[in-house]
């Protein structure tokens, strides 16, 4: 029992105890304040009874006089119903003096009473508890005669007894009673207990609140949390019990603190001795044996000296003993000696003891291995300054050799050359078979150019494709610099344009170069990759595999690209574009259709030609937003045409870009545009270029046939100026060959170029495809087009490309005649 008593006592919080005795407590007492109330309620409630039970037999007592004077019971029947009215009552009874019974009303067993002693005495009609049972009560009560009223003749008579009169009244009312009373004072004890219990609880926890705390910040500390303290709060003796908790945690964290730290500077991976003040070693940790082979008792006993390496110099030594007589501390790298012979480089650090009056006591000496850190670091800084697949510099060497590079000529008055190199058609053999391949070429060429360049010079990939060349310590003569700067350049593009062996399969490259020559200091290097860049792009321009030379013609072109880039970028939306349109006729002159062409009307420039910014908006992407925009409002000039009986037949043509059609969207976005306007599709003839539908040819026929399932049409552009155009013609899901305006320039002056128009021409009509002719511009380039079966015209002998209302206006006068 003492066990199960303890137990209980353990499991639960002070607190929680002293709750539950209270509450334990007070209920007690309120049950026992009811049944003393209870008790005492019950007494006065009998006595109450009682009086009334012999109140209500004397009454009744005296009303039957008559009746047992008469010996008639009809004299007391009144009596006896108003008796039996009485709460309480069950059963009268009248009886003569020699007990015969007179009236009866109830009944009543006189077996279930105790009799009592009959009384006589007492005046008349006194009514007394006669007998009682567990049920009820039985009252009785003589009845006597009344006297004469005395005169002074006669001498008073006494009274007579003349019978008896019992009343039976039953225990309910007083059990009733009873429970009322024990119930209100039960009600009313608990409530004042529950009262009493809820202030008591309110003060239990204002009272055992600062030990409760104190309890959780012991359980704290007893569960490892670190750092804890409890509040000093409450009354003062726990205040008291808090702060000594306080100081005993200080206390042991302290201890703790200098057991961790003693314990982690001889169990880290840190190598780790202490010397006495001689410097000879008393101790080592396993650190030590594993980073230099020596076991605690090959090195205890003996000085640092056994692991130097020879390295450094005894000025070395003399410099770090400086320092800890100076500062008490000394850190570096150092090279030491393992016990098997190997060197390697390590970051010591060394720190001197000193007792309470200043004089050294021991050395203690922690090192890490840091020949993988040095290993990091060189890759760290090849990487930062190398080219991870070539190996050669990258853009940040590149640029700090050129500001090198810049500043010695300036010194030496002598001519540097930038060169700026790129791989021609790179993209399309990256495209092709891969960037894997295409590493493989960037490699090689990175090794023909290291070949080309002279010791002292800086060759860097500046990324992708592009290679840079620094050349420094050229000739003072401006001329003799750039012949010398030529002859570099022209090795390399020679090197480059040899066949390369790639995986087995041979390759040709070509490269376009950029030239800048420097010589004065004040040059920025930006300045001059831009300059470089410039001349490599004329480069390009000029049918590449060739070289340019950077002057300030270049730069100005440069200059206008640039403004035209950033006006295209807000031209859309200040509507500067405009569309133009070319009749397409019939051999006959009528009107067949409409080739759409851009123009940038510029609000400073004027009227910009297409091949002016349609080759930046490609290269930027601003022709997907632009070529979008021209396929919008050929379809809503499309479907405005429709009301005119003029002009609701004819086609429009659309050049589509290689860019815009690559697009992954383009299918769905075209598809929009034409169900967003409601055109007969039929109607919108797309034009593709042979470049655009020969790069990747299976996209290229999905595209189309998508779309030539909802009816557009489709015409290759430019055709005939393409090698693989014949392979591919009968896959493609073409509606119709354009002859490319070089061909019909040349009709009647160059026979082969009619004979390809020819071909092309029988070709188309074995096919089923129409055939239309650009850039017709006289009557005998027509002519010589219908012999050979062209019955479709387009060019400036019909009409040059002119604005939508010069369009209509010249729709409106009726055939196209040549010459209009």
């Amino acid at each position: 029992m003492n066990r199960i008593f303890a137990s209980l006592i353990r499991r639960y919080t002070f607190q929680r105890q002293l709750g539950a005795m209270v509450t334990l407590g007070i209920l007690f007492l309120a049950l026992l304040s009811s049944l003393v109330g209870s008790w005492q309620g019950n007494e006065r409630v009998r006595r109450n009874l009682l009086d009334q039970g012999q109140h209500i037999t004397e009454n009744l007592a005296r009303q039957s006089t008559l009746a047992l004077v008469y010996a008639s019971a009809d004299n007391a029947t009144e009596a006896a119903n108003v008796t039996m009215a009485f709460p309480g009552v069950v059963s009268v009874e009248i009886r003569d003096v020699g007990g015969h019974v007179l009236l009866t009303r109830g009944r009543i067993d006189p077996a279930e009473f105790l009799q009592h002693a009959e009384r006589t005495d007492g005046l008349q009609a006194a009514a007394v508890l006669n007998a009682e049972s567990s049920n009820a009560w039985h009252f009785s009560a003589p009845v006597y005669s009344q006297p004469a009223a005395g005169t002074p003749f006669t001498e008073e008579a006494s009274p007579e007894l003349l019978g008896q009169v019992s009343v039976v009244m039953s225990k309910d009312a007083l059990y009733q009673m009873t429970s009322d009373v024990f119930k209100v004072n039960l009600t009313t004890s608990f409530s004042f207990a529950l009262l009493f219990l809820f202030l008591i609880r309110v003060l239990t926890r204002r009272m055992t609140q600062p030990l409760n705390q104190l309890s959780v910040s012991m359980g704290r500390a007893q569960a490892g949390e670190p750092q804890v303290r409890a509040l000093l709060d409450g009354p003062r003796d726990i205040a008291e019990m808090a702060r000594a908790f306080n100081s005993m945690m200080t206390v042991q964290e302290q201890r703790e603190a200098a057991l961790r730290v003693a314990a982690i500077a001889f169990e880290t991976e840190e190598g780790m001795m202490v010397t006495d003040a001689k410097s000879e070693i008393i101790q080592v940790n396993r650190a030590f044996t594993k980073l230099t082979g020596y076991s605690a008792e090959e090195v205890i006993g003996k000085t640092p000296v056994i692991l130097r390496s020879g390295r450094q110099d005894e000025e070395f030594y003399r410099r770090m003993w400086a320092a800890l007589r100076l500062e008490s501390y000394w850190q570096g790298e150092i090279w030491d000696r393992r016990k098997n012979g190997e060197v390697y480089p390590e970051l010591l650090t060394i720190t001197a003891v000193v007792d309470a009056d200043g004089a050294v006591t021991n050395y203690v000496g922690s090192f890490i291995d840091i020949t993988e850190r040095k290993h990091a670091e060189d890759q760290i800084h090849h990487l930062a300054f190398y080219d991870s697949l070539s190996q050669l510099p990258n853009r940040r060497l590149l640029f700090e050799r050129l500001r090198h590079a810049i500043i010695n000529n300036a010194r030496n008055q002598t001519y540097g050359a930038l060169l700026f190199i790129d791989l021609d058609n790179f993209k399309v053999l990256n495209d092709t078979k891969g960037h894997e391949f295409g590493d493989l070429l960037l490699v090689e060429v990175g090794r023909r150019l290291q070949s080309c360049v002279r010791e002292g010079d800086t060759l860097a990939r500046l990324g992708g494709d592009e290679f840079v060349v620094v050349l420094e310590g050229l000739s003072a003569d401006r001329e003799q610099a750039a012949r010398q700067t030529r002859v570099i350049a022209e090795k390399m593009l020679h090197a480059i344009n040899q066949p390369y062996q790639l995986n087995g399969i041979e390759q040709h490259s070509s490269s376009s170069l950029g030239i800048t020559l420097f010589v004065d200091g004040k040059q920025k290097v930006d300045e001059l990759l831009k300059q470089a860049d410039t001349a490599m792009y004329e480069a390009k321009k000029s049918g590449r595999d060739t070289l340019r030379f950077f002057d300030p013609a270049m730069q100005e072109a440069l200059e206008v690209r640039t403004q035209l880039e950033a006006g295209m970028r807000t031209a859309l939306s200040r509507q500067e574009f405009r569309l133009y349109y070319q009749i397409q006729v019939d051999r006959s002159g009528h009107p067949v259709g409409a080739e759409t062409l851009i123009r940038w009307l510029h609000p400073e420039q004027g009227l910009i030609a297409p091949d002016q910014f349609i080759p930046i908006a490609e290269e930027t992407g601003l022709i997907l937003t632009i070529g979008q925009w021209v396929l919008q409002a050929a379809c809503a000039q499309i479907k405005e045409w429709e009301r005119d009986p003029l002009m609701q037949s004819l086609s429009v043509a659309v050049n589509v870009s290689v860019r815009q059609f690559r697009h992954p969207d383009f299918v769905n976005q075209a598809s929009e545009i034409i169900e967003h306007s409601g055109i007969r599709p039929e109607l919108l003839k797309l034009e593709l270029t042979e470049s655009t539908v020969l790069e990747n040819v299976a996209d290229t026929i999905a595209k189309m046939e998508a779309l030539n399932r909802i009816g557009v049409r489709f015409s290759m552009d430019d055709f005939g100026t393409g090698y693989s155009s014949l392979a591919y013609l009968t896959q493609l899901p073409f509606n119709q060959l354009k002859i490319d305006q070089s061909f019909v320039r040349n009709i009647g002056t160059k026979s082969s170029d009619a004979m390809i128009i020819q071909t092309i021409i029988g070709m188309a009509n074995n096919l089923g495809m129409e055939v239309i002719a650009e850039g017709v511009e006289t009557l005998a380039q027509r002519d010589f087009l219908e012999a050979n079966g062209c019955r479709l015209y387009q060019g400036y002998l019909f009409s040059r490309p002119v604005p939508l209302t010069e369009f209509v206006a010249l729709l409106q006068k009726g055939e196209f005649h040549p010459g209009t």
